[in-house]
């Protein structure tokens, strides 16, 4: 099932490298044209969280110009003077992809690497939390939120950068970066639209928190990756002044270099709000969004209603309100987290995946004091099954852009000739 990567020397190999079809250091302008008109931007909000000069700023869930009033939406007077391009190099969705820094990430690691076909990890089991104050309100397994309690009862974070309940707009979360774990607690649970959860990185950085736990979808991870390990070196072009440079490496370098841990959550699309929450669910069922409780997506939308009933929707109709955008997603399991969570194919259980030794470490740490349950994931085949069904998928669906295949499917993920 399980490919060790480690040669009998030791040497790490994992098969991804460098991909000839993106550029090393992508442009604003590039950005703004193959990324947003082009429609694949996520919407993560990273590029606006960095940008040293304020040029851009996150609009209608895309990033907007807004230094130029008459100017060009591509246009950044910065990038085209001194130089810039900072919020390019985090964009996901330019080079390097999440399947070319595999060795970047998990290159120094001390423990065994392995690829299952859902990205490199060292371990891989199912667990939920004991603790019941947590259970009561938490996704699935309330393994994500027991981490955030856990790190900062013990003081390994000050922070966690998570999505919250907006209380002027139910069912519409926002970024946020909670400090206590009563605001971890109140932020527990899924609400499959999408938030910009980057963005509460500059929270974090407001409230001066140094070491946070950063809980994101798979296009939220990989920026984060992308800033902690983007050689500053490409800043320096002759033209600036060290002011400039300073400046500019402090923005980029800041909110990553206060990640702690990276919680990825599995994701294969989210909805459009509008859409499944205001046409779908309020207008046509006739469900006030202020009586939902939590949502759950189990084969179908499971919709748990505040007076304890659950009301479902094919997962069929639902999909027609998927966001578009996902569909340029290639990574289902956050594959550049240091541990991935997710309830796939089961019911009150996380399928939980430690990808690095941070990961690996955390999680011994939270068993060995006996704050979750655990079973091997050969308990849970099903989901193990529909975890490797679903990456899968996902590595081959993302479409073709003008500058080929390549770009966004390596030949590793490519189905086989007679598939």
């Amino acid at each position: 099932m399980a490919e060790n990567v480690r040669s009998s020397a030791g040497d790490l190999i994992l098969s991804d490298s460098a991909n000839p079809s993106f550029k090393d250091n992508p442009s604003f302008k590039e950005m703004m044209n193959d990324v947003v008109d082009y429609g694949s931007c996520c919407e993560c909000g990273t590029c606006v969280l960095v940008c040293p000069h304020n040029v851009i700023e996150y609009i209608d869930s895309k990033p907007k110009q807004v230094a130029k009033k008459n100017g060009e939406f591509d246009f950044c007077g910065i990038s085209e003077g001194i130089g810039c391009d900072v919020c390019a190099q985090v964009c996901p969705r330019l080079g390097p992809r999440e399947f070319s820094m595999h060795d970047t990430v998990f290159g120094e690691e001390e423990g065994d690497v392995y690829n299952g076909g859902f990205g490199p990890y060292q371990e891989i089991f199912v667990a939920r939390a004991k603790d019941p104050r947590i259970l009561e309100n938490c996704q699935d397994g309330g393994v994500v939120t027991a981490m955030l309690v856990y790190g900062m009862e013990k003081g390994l974070f000050d922070g966690a950068c998570v999505s919250s309940p907006d209380p002027e707009a139910p069912c519409s979360p926002i970024p946020s970066c909670e400090t206590t774990p009563e605001g971890v607690m109140a932020a527990a649970g899924s609400w499959y639209t999408y938030v910009a959860n980057d963005l509460a990185l500059q929270q974090a950085v407001d409230k001066e928190c140094e070491k946070v736990a950063f809980v994101g979808v798979p296009c939220q991870i990989t920026p984060t990756r992308k800033g902690q390990y983007k050689d500053e070196g490409f800043l320096d072009n002759g033209k600036k002044k060290p002011k400039h440079i300073e400046r500019q490496a402090k923005s980029l370098k800041d909110p990553m270099d206060r990640i702690a841990l990276r919680i990825g959550l599995l994701c294969s699309e989210v909805f459009d709000f509008d859409g499944l929450m205001i046409k779908k669910i309020q207008n046509e069922m006739g469900i006030p969004l202020d009586q939902i409780k939590k949502f759950n997506v189990k084969g179908e939308v499971l919709i748990y209603k505040k007076d304890g009933e659950v009301v479902t929707i094919p997962l069929k109709e639902a999909q027609e309100y998927a966001r578009p955008e996902c569909h340029h997603c290639g990574d289902f399991s956050a594959e550049l987290s240091d541990v991935s969570c997710g309830g796939v194919g089961a019911m009150d259980w996380t399928i939980t995946i430690a990808r690095t030794d941070a990961g690996r470490r955390f999680m011994h740490s939270m068993i060995d004091d006996g704050l979750l349950e655990v079973q091997p994931i050969e308990n849970f085949e099903t989901s193990l099954k529909v975890l490797l069904r679903l990456a899968r998928r996902q590595h081959q669906r993302v479409p073709v852009p003008e500058r080929g295949i390549e770009a966004v499917r390596p030949p590793w993920y490519m189905p086989p000739p007679d598939a």
